[in-house]
C-alpha cells in the first residue's frame, strides 16, 4: 500500500445547507473506511471553509481511522460565504507537514463559485498547490440547468490537476456522492 497525505477541503457555506453537509460527512467516512488510514500509511487532514477556515484534523496529528471518523462526525456546519481560495491555501499549509517523497492529494468538495470577497485569490492558492506537487481532485455539485453551470465548471477545471478529466467530477446532487 502506497503511503498518502490526504487533505479534504470541504465547502461549509450557506448554499450547501445543513442536510447536504451531513451527506458530505457520510461520504467522507465511507472514503475513510476504504482507505488505509493510519499514521504510517494514509494520514488525513480536513479543512472546512466558508468565510473562515477551520482545520478539523491535520496530517501531523497522526490519527487512527476511528479518530478521523470521530472528528468528521463532530464537524460543525458554518453556513456563510464560499472562500475557496482561503480553504485551499489552508490545505497547502497543512501539506507542509507531509512526509518527504509521499504523494500529496487534496479532495475539494464544493457547490458554488468562490466568493469575490475572499482575500485569497483562487488562482494564487491553486498555483501554490500545483507547484507544491499536490494532486488536486475536485468534486463540484451543481445542476446543469443552473445559469452559473459553465462558469462553475471552468472554476472546477482551474482547481483540478491535469489531466483535468481525471480530476474533475461534476454531480447534480450531494446524494450522488455515493
Amino acid at each position: 500500500v502506497q503511503p498518502l497525505e490526504l487533505v479534504f477541503v470541504i465547502d461549509s457555506s450557506e448554499s450547501v445547507g445543513p442536510e447536504n453537509f451531513e451527506v458530505i460527512k457520510d461520504f467522507m467516512n465511507t472514503l475513510i473506511d476504504r482507505a488505509s488510514v493510519s499514521p504510517e500509511v494514509t494520514r488525513v487532514g480536513i479543512v472546512l471553509y466558508s468565510h473562515i477556515n477551520l482545520v478539523v484534523t491535520s496530517i501531523q496529528h497522526r490519527l487512527s481511522r476511528d479518530e478521523v471518523k470521530a472528528a468528521i462526525r463532530r464537524m460543525p456546519y458554518i453556513g456563510e460565504g464560499t472562500y475557496t481560495g482561503s480553504g485551499i491555501r489552508k490545505a497547502n499549509e497543512i501539506f507542509r507537514f507531509a512526509r518527504p517523497g509521499v504523494k500529496k492529494m487534496a479532495v475539494v468538495i464544493t457547490d458554488g463559485q468562490t466568493d469575490h470577497r475572499d482575500t485569497v485569490k483562487l488562482e494564487d492558492a491553486v498555483r501554490e498547490a500545483h507547484s507544491a506537487d499536490i494532486t488536486m481532485l475536485v468534486i463540484g455539485v451543481v445542476n446543469q440547468s443552473n445559469p452559473i453551470y459553465e462558469d462553475f465548471k471552468q472554476e472546477l477545471k482551474s482547481i483540478a490537476s491535469p489531466p483535468k478529466e481525471q480530476h474533475v467530477f461534476s454531480i447534480e446532487d450531494f446524494r450522488m456522492l455515493f
